[in-house]
């Protein structure tokens, strides 16, 4: 009977804690998630029905709690952005998270994967500023049928990149395009004012985009897109009308190239002053939702295809030395007839768009780049799945999951997993979508309940095969024993 009591108490040990949530319908528990960094947004992770009901469709409250199969290795955890209280939708994606477990980072690897799954999306008031390069290689065919500026204007034109940038539903967006080559952007259409209607944006591409010739100015382009062009009366009456946040997306097909002897080195101080520029328009702007975002689309192929965008400030700084943007091999060449023709500088779109707060693309053909622009009109969502995948070893103890925006670091949330520390809780069943669908109680009770039932059947069973033998015993010494006076000898 004891080894059934310590056993029981064990059970109750390892499914109890004051301090700990107990997820429904499993045997995990979780801690209360801690906050890392005081900033202005908060990711908030659901623990409980209760919050999950605040936000969710019934019918996903499911998906809304924490979940974790040990045989398949998938962590799911449902996260919310939050600001000053409220919900604040958010395009997230597995490019702008980043997800760590016990502090090794989950990335594309040997049994590691990392998904985002958008929930309820919502639309928002945006301002979305295209950048288009008008340099004279944007005239260049590539030996294709169509030159590199034909394939931005049919990109531009899909009817999936119209629905990003002017969607259907109640939402006021507007768009401004500008096309650079020397000095500030031009505005095309010949206002300022941001065109609102679909039918005034395709006149605009298909009559003003073209190419006009001269050099690349990219890192100007940049500057002016996000700082004097917001000063701008028409635009910033738009965005502060419409509490419409600017999105600016820039397209290039090589360098920032000011003059005929520019070499990839002589970018790094003029990368660094753009840089600055950057984090300085995004921090000093009165509200969070009006804070400037650049995407950066290149239209070609990279050069530097290994360069990894950094994910600290300080590699970042390291990242924008001649060293560190161009590379021992390219450092020291010549940008104009030289290394535009080998392929687009990549590292600088990376870090541009890292500081901007946005993604960078790399796409070759009018498909890609269709996809890229639609991914940079991103949707705003009210919540996320956040599932990652870990090699099951690493489930069986208790876990700290991390979850930080990336790269800028602006919400950064940890929770720390326990599962169950005595019983391994029935796998769950794999849903058509990937995810892992918690089992409920009844299925852990399969399991418990007859290992429960055989330890007080032992018990039982041991008891009475105790008295049992010592009834046998007592009789069996009864029989064998010799009676009172009697005399052992013959005869």
């Amino acid at each position: 009977m004891r080894t059934l009591v310590l056993s029981l108490l064990l059970l109750l040990t390892a499914c109890g804690g004051s301090a700990l949530i107990p997820v429904p319908g499993t045997t995990t528990r979780v801690e209360a998630p801690e906050r890392r960094s005081e900033t202005d947004l908060e990711m908030k992770i659901f623990t409980n029905r209760q919050e999950c009901a605040g936000t969710v469709k019934p019918e996903d409250v499911s998906l809304c709690l924490p979940h974790v199969d040990r045989r398949s290795g998938q962590v799911r955890l449902a996260v919310q952005l939050r600001l000053d209280g409220d919900d604040y939708p958010y395009p997230l994606t597995e490019d702008s998270l980043r997800a760590t477990h016990m502090g090794t980072v989950v990335a594309d690897g040997p049994g590691m994967s990392l998904d985002v799954i958008p929930h309820d999306p919502v639309d928002v008031d945006q301002l979305y500023i295209l950048v288009i390069d008008g340099s004279g290689s944007m005239a260049d065919t590539d030996g294709r049928k169509t030159s590199r500026m034909e394939r931005v204007r049919a990109a531009l034109l899909e009817e999936a990149v119209q629905d990003a940038f002017f969607p259907r539903g109640g939402s006021k967006t507007g768009v401004v395009l500008l096309s650079f080559t020397s000095g500030d952007p031009v505005v095309l259409g010949g206002s300022l004012k941001p065109v609102t209607d679909r039918r005034g944006y395709t006149k605009i591409v298909r009559q003003d985009l073209q190419v006009r010739g001269g050099y690349t100015h990219l890192y100007n382009a940049v500057r002016y897109a996000t700082g004097p062009l917001l000063e701008e009366r028409e635009i910033k009456d738009f965005i502060d009308l419409n509490q419409a946040a600017p999105t600016v997306i820039v397209l290039t097909d090589g360098f920032n190239n000011i003059a005929a002897t520019d070499t990839c080195a002589d970018n790094a101080p003029r990368l660094q002053m753009l840089m600055e520029h950057l984090e300085t328009a995004r921090r000093d702007a009165a509200d969070i939702r009006m804070r400037p975002s650049v995407f950066t689309v290149g239209l070609g192929k990279p050069l530097r295809p290994r360069f990894e965008r950094p994910d600290t400030k300080e590699a970042a700084l390291a990242a924008v030395s001649p060293a560190g943007l161009c590379g021992k091999r390219y450092r020291d060449q010549r940008i104009d007839g030289d290394l535009e023709t080998r392929g687009i500088d990549n590292a600088s779109l990376e870090l541009i768009a890292d500081r901007g707060g946005g993604q960078a693309y790399v796409r070759r053909d009018r498909e890609g780049l269709a996809e890229a622009f639609r991914a940079a009109a991103a949707q705003r969502y009210t919540w996320f799945e956040v599932r990652y995948q870990v090699d099951p070893h690493h489930l069986r103890r208790s876990f700290e999951s991390r979850l930080r925006l990336f790269p800028s670091g602006e919400a950064d949330t940890s929770i720390r997993v326990h599962p169950s520390a005595w019983l391994d809780a029935p796998p769950g069943s794999r849903a058509a979508d990937g995810r892992v669908v918690s089992q409920p109680y009844h299925h852990t009770a399969t399991v418990l309940m007859p290992a429960l039932g055989l330890l007080i059947s032992l018990s039982f069973i041991g008891a009475a095969g105790f008295n049992t033998s010592r009834i046998l015993f007592r009789r069996s010494r009864k029989k064998a024993a010799p009676k009172k006076g009697g005399n052992a000898s013959g005869p």
